[in-house]
């Protein structure tokens, strides 16, 4: 992918600031709001997903984490890798969920719950060992508080990536397919 000039500035600014006007935008780039509108559509086609609200977790009343170290069970490899991560994205509990390739270890999780006790009726209630926990077990589970997060923000590496688009080849073009594909089918 290439990006022009005012193409990473714009998406620096809006990394910054998602509210951000494209007049005021316009005004720190020295060019229009019509040619900030159209940076914005195209970044909007390419890389821009969504424009996301970052809430605290510990104002909300979730202050237990969990990182989980995951595998599929024999009943989550006949039901297919595909069906059991889409029960787990079903989970409100679940914040994150990142495949490995590797047979001992499938999955990462990370989870968070608003003390210990919801946590425990999470793994140990009768209904998720049904649900879920019979197509997917934890391995190893490492709990921590609210107060132990030290860096929640990928902001400074897509800066970084930003600044080394176009200076380098985009060797993994095609590497995502099976999922994209997986995720439109979702979306029909």
């Amino acid at each position: 992918m290439k990006l022009t000039k005012n193409e990473k500035k714009t998406l620096k600014l809006l990394l910054e600031n998602a509210k951000i006007s494209d007049s005021a935008i316009a005004k720190k780039l020295k060019i229009s709001s019509q040619a900030v509108g159209k940076i914005r559509k195209k970044l909007e086609t390419t890389v821009i997903e969504s424009y996301t609200v970052n809430l605290n977790y510990s104002k909300l009343g979730i202050n237990v984490f969990a990182i989980a170290l995951a595998r599929l069970t024999p009943d989550g490899l006949d039901k297919g890798e595909l069906e059991v991560e889409q029960k787990l994205l079903n989970q409100a509990n679940i914040i994150q969920i990142h495949r490995l390739p590797n047979q001992s270890t499938t999955h990462i999780i990370l989870y968070g719950f608003k003390d210990l006790n919801e946590l425990d009726n999470f793994f140990h209630s009768t209904k998720k060992k049904n649900e879920l926990h019979r197509f997917i077990e934890n391995k190893d589970l490492f709990t921590f508080s609210n107060h132990s997060l030290i860096k929640n923000s990928p902001i400074q590496l897509f800066n970084q990536t930003i600044e080394e688009i176009g200076t380098q080849s985009n060797n993994n073009k095609n590497g995502f397919t099976e999922i994209e594909h997986f995720k439109r089918r979702l979306k029909k």
